[in-house]
């Protein structure tokens, strides 16, 4: 069975807005977003996930990437879409009232060192650097991992 899943792209003074978690291999991060609901669409569940996780109200942009991935040990196949995101109230984006299961916190990532954390999808982080620089011109399709 393949799953839907919408995240988003907020970004504030240069920074990206990120969840933080922490597994076997320590500290990483994740888009805010997560798996879409029967009857809901990709527009409903970006914007109750990120209520739920970030605690803001945003408003869904451009779709900016889509990203498959395919887990046979987990048995995973996900479609995640990734859209640009704004919120009239970003400086209070704080962890919301249903975080997902085992989010530590929120964290605003500088986009210029995005490279140096383990953020995912770890296959947009050049893409969301260059966000910074007002480059558009970037595949949609990210590929299957």
């Amino acid at each position: 069975m393949i799953r839907n899943a919408s995240k988003a792209i907020l970004i504030h003074d240069n920074k990206l807005l990120t969840i933080k978690y922490q597994d076997d291999k320590g500290i990483f991060y994740s888009l805010p977003g997560g798996g879409q609901e029967y009857g809901e669409t990709l527009i409903e569940n970006v914007r109750r996930e990120c209520r739920e996780e970030v605690g803001l109200d945003v408003l869904v942009g451009d779709l900016l990437f889509v990203r498959e991935v395919i887990d046979e040990t987990k048995n995973i196949h996900q479609l995640e879409f990734i859209f640009l995101c704004s919120s009239n109230s970003i400086e209070e984006a704080c962890m919301g009232e249903l975080p997902d299961s085992g989010q530590l916190a929120i964290e605003w990532l500088p986009l210029s060192n995005l490279l140096d954390y383990r953020l995912y999808p770890l296959e947009a982080r050049n893409y969301l650097k260059d966000l910074s620089k007002c480059k558009t011109t970037f595949p949609v399709y990210l590929g299957a991992k």
